[in-house]
């Protein structure tokens, strides 16, 4: 079980950093080259379309990578699993606490502005630093399950 675990938070948090750095690289640059109209719309949809794609993964992520702390295989030092966690719930309580009112004020003004864009991508950009590390730890602890199978 502690292997499925760890697999499990690999998986989520490959697949949530792989679409953080999407957002941050496509999704968020795109919305500026489209009209306000146009934004309305299209961010109304991502909206909708965000539970199964972005929200599921960054729950399973969460529930994972915490179980790790309390279930890792031997191959997982504590303080690794304590610091991937705290990574991924980083990015999980940014996305909520500062992200979500930028999308909010979006929603309601039915357009991008300057600040809200700038906000997002700081955003973005910590929560792909924040991804990036937790990522190599994970793969730092799969090629040392790898070495000491091998």
């Amino acid at each position: 079980m502690n292997v499925v675990i760890f697999v499990l938070t690999l998986f989520a948090t490959v697949f949530c950093a792989a679409v953080n750095g999407y957002t941050y690289q496509v999704a968020y640059p795109l919305w500026r080259s489209v009209s306000d109209a146009e934004l309305a719309g299209m961010h109304r949809e991502y909206l909708k379309r965000l539970w199964p794609v972005i929200t599921v993964p960054h729950v399973v992520m969460f529930f994972a990578s915490g179980a790790l702390i309390w279930r890792r295989p031997e191959f997982v030092p504590l303080w690794v699993a304590v610091v991937v966690f705290a990574l991924d719930a980083a990015v999980v309580v940014v996305s909520a606490v500062a992200a979500g009112p930028i999308h909010d004020r979006i929603t309601k003004l039915g357009r991008m502005d300057e600040v809200g864009y700038r906000g997002l991508m700081s955003i973005s950009a910590m929560r792909v630093v924040m991804m990036a590390l937790a990522c190599g730890l994970l793969f730092a602890m799969t090629l040392k399950a790898i070495v000491i199978v091998g």
